[in-house]
């Protein structure tokens, strides 16, 4: 009677760490769970929205579950803690222009504080209601929050009020690609390229569309033709080796994931892949790997030690 109870909670606890991030979205996907993605597959759209294309963001930067911000101590705020967002408030303060409320409203999303990012958004909208970095930023925050469809019509109107966008037509192709819309996707992808042949970010996202399509062969095409435009950038490596991993080429998915991060990442990752794949005995071979090259990997650990009980109880290997 223990050892079937048991077997029960472990088969559970495994239910949940495979559904980990199964909410509405993007957030689901394989790729959003890895611990050094350098971001979700699908890019957010290039630079930063409300930033100027002459001093863009760094469009390849993420924050992974390794190198977030460190918490601020409890006497502190946020706003004092971050040095970022503390310089972004205070230029805000001093010239509230669409640009400024933007760039806050993105340093909030960085911090993971949402509410208040979206807050931002609206005081740029009611300033400037046909910006189209600012409906882009409100269609990025419905996408990202999980409720795709309530961004589409601002994604849609940025592509309306600045035409020569490439980063408008990329989110706009994002919103539609999560609402499971692969055709009308992909054309606003190639919109997008057609506008700025060297944006990686936009094959990138191809590259997802067609390895969500199974159309593995087109996929590596793309994901080879954004490493060629930005050798170290980390979604498309991660895009190439869930491709490779999917044609059952895992000695090449482990050289990709490794090219997005370190070795103990990309044991991680291959072990996602197998556990997605239902290898859980290998699956938790390579969550101990990570764990012996990086000691203080917690997502390494939580993982390993579920599967070890679920394998321990009678759960298929």
């Amino acid at each position: 009677m223990f050892v079937s109870r048991l077997r029960s909670l472990a088969a559970l606890a495994l239910a949940t760490i495979l559904c980990g991030g199964c909410a509405a979205g993007a957030g689901g996907s394989l790729s959003s769970r890895f611990v050094q993605p350098g971001k979700p597959t699908v890019d957010l759209g290039g630079p930063a929205a409300g930033v100027s294309q002459s001093a863009p963001s760094n469009p390849h930067e993420a924050q992974s579950a390794t190198e977030a911000s460190p918490p601020p101590p409890a006497s502190l705020s946020v706003e004092s803690f971050d040095k970022r967002l503390e310089a972004a408030l205070a230029l805000e303060t001093a010239q509230p222009t669409v640009e400024n409320h933007l760039r806050v409203a993105e340093e909030y999303r960085r911090l993971g504080i949402l509410d208040t990012s979206a807050k931002h958004i609206e005081l740029a909208l009611r300033m400037a209601p046909h910006s189209a970095a600012a409906l882009e930023a409100s269609a990025r925050f419905w996408r990202d929050a999980g409720f795709p469809e309530r961004g589409l019509g601002a994604a849609y109107r940025a592509t309306f009020y600045a035409p020569g966008s490439a980063t408008a037509q990329n989110t706009y192709g994002t919103l539609l690609a999560a609402l499971g819309f692969a055709e009308p996707a992909r054309l606003a992808y190639e919109r997008a390229l057609e506008l700025d042949p060297a944006a990686a970010w936009v094959q990138n996202n191809l590259c997802d569309l067609d390895r969500q399509s199974g159309h593995f062969q087109a996929a590596q095409d793309r994901c080879h033709a954004a490493i060629a435009l930005d050798p170290g950038f980390k979604p498309a490596h991660n895009n190439l080796a869930l491709t490779l991993a999917a044609i059952g080429d895992l000695d090449a998915a482990y050289a990709e994931f490794l090219a997005a991060g370190d070795k103990a990442s990309a044991s991680y990752n291959i072990g996602l892949v197998h556990m997605a794949q239902g290898r859980y005995e290998s699956a938790a071979d390579a969550f101990e790997a990570a764990i012996r090259l990086r000691p203080t990997f917690t997502a390494a650990k939580t993982r390993a030690h579920l599967l070890r009980l679920y394998l321990l109880t009678g759960g298929k290997r």
